[in-house]
């Protein structure tokens, strides 16, 4: 699914999903997955009959391990600027010491299965961009700003374009029927603000860290108007 002129594709490098969106002689790679992905990718740039400076940046979305792992394989096949908030970069290493303020049933799965948010690797991370606002991509040659959006995490990221799509990593997910609410949440009140932040955007589609793209009537109907306090704040 790609619902507006600006292109995006979508990545499988293990644990989560991954995208490239096109930028100016090039492409923006959206997190990095798991150990492997520096092989994955390359086979999709060769696929696409790119080379690897094709790639004109890496962001990452916030910094579970599941889109991370991969970070290290990609730059050096890359050697593209990575860009992190400066909120998310301070969480390295201290994954687990975060609350979950999720639903009781979500905070449940993962008193029973544990390991959901292992530490990552603080040594393997070297940014180069840090983000600490918004921040437009007009320099990148496309339509687009990378958007503050914590609540899954201090310092997740979402990128909106000019056309109506956004990449939001674990902000949405679309794994569980019924709902597209994250399975681990650090701040609820702030991810309330996230959501009317994002709905007041108005995305036509929202391409998440896990499973399909959701459209903005879902969004609504399975977030917004499901939950006054994503209305209202509480």
């Amino acid at each position: 699914m790609n619902m507006g002129n600006i292109k995006i594709e979508t990545l499988k490098l293990g644990g989560s999903n991954s995208y490239l969106l096109e930028c100016r002689n090039g492409y923006i790679l959206v997190d990095t997955g798991m150990k492997g992905a520096g092989k994955k990718l390359s086979e999709k740039l060769n696929e696409m009959e790119l080379k690897p400076k094709a790639i004109k940046m890496i962001l990452l979305t916030h910094s579970h391990y599941d889109h991370v792992q991969g970070l290290e394989e990609i730059k050096q096949l890359t050697h593209a600027p990575v860009a992190i908030h400066k909120d998310e970069l301070a969480m390295f290493g201290r994954e687990s010491l975060m609350n979950n303020e999720s639903s009781f049933i979500f905070r449940l799965i993962i008193k029973i299965f544990g390991g959901i948010t292992p530490d990552t690797d603080e040594k393997a991370i070297k940014t180069d961009i840090l983000i600490t606002d918004d921040m437009d991509l007009d320099n990148y040659g496309v339509d687009a700003k990378i958007v503050h959006t914590p609540g899954h995490s201090p310092g997740s990221v979402c990128i909106v374009t000019g056309d109506g799509q956004c990449i939001c990593g674990d902000t949405l997910f679309d794994m569980f029927p019924g709902t597209h609410y994250p399975i681990i949440v650090y701040n609820r009140i702030k991810l309330a603000e996230t959501y009317r932040k994002l709905d007041s955007m108005n995305p036509a589609v929202y391409y998440p860290g896990h499973g399909k793209p959701i459209t903005r009537e879902k969004f609504k109907s399975k977030i917004m108007n499901r939950d006054k306090y994503f209305r209202t704040g509480g």
